[in-house]
């Protein structure tokens, strides 16, 4: 695991930033920052069960914060993933130039447990190999 920076929220970055990333076995996973907000990326093996589902499929199934918000490629990386986002209600955001007050500020080290806490939701899914 490798923890890059800190979360700093600003305007909106012109590409992403990347805060942090690791492996867990066959799962890769991602932290960034498009400036105004964090979101978060697993990548799972192509003989997962739900590799190259739409996430909307299998968002009841997997418990994360504001729930899955992509399902795809991500540039970068040829990996299947899924991603979501912290820029839901009570969240703290740089929108048009304004900040969300006391929203929660989520730390890179807050995203990157979700997302092994993520895989691990991932790995119960697994099909015996």
């Amino acid at each position: 695991m490798t923890i890059y920076k800190e979360m700093e929220y600003k305007m909106r970055l012109p590409d992403f930033e990347k805060l942090a990333e690791g492996q867990e076995g066959q799962y890769k996973w991602m932290v960034i920052s498009l400036g105004t907000h964090p979101c978060a990326y697993v990548c799972i093996p192509k003989d997962h069960p739900f590799y190259d589902k739409d996430y909307w499929d299998i968002d009841d199934r997997i418990q994360v914060h504001g729930g899955l918000t992509f399902s795809g490629k991500i540039r970068g990386c040829d990996d299947f993933c899924f991603g979501w986002d912290y820029a839901h209600c009570g969240d703290h955001t740089w929108l048009m130039g304004w900040e969300s007050g006391d929203d929660k500020k989520w730390t890179t080290k807050e995203i990157v447990n979700e997302c092994l806490n993520v895989i691990k939701q991932f790995r119960s899914y697994e099909e015996n190999r």
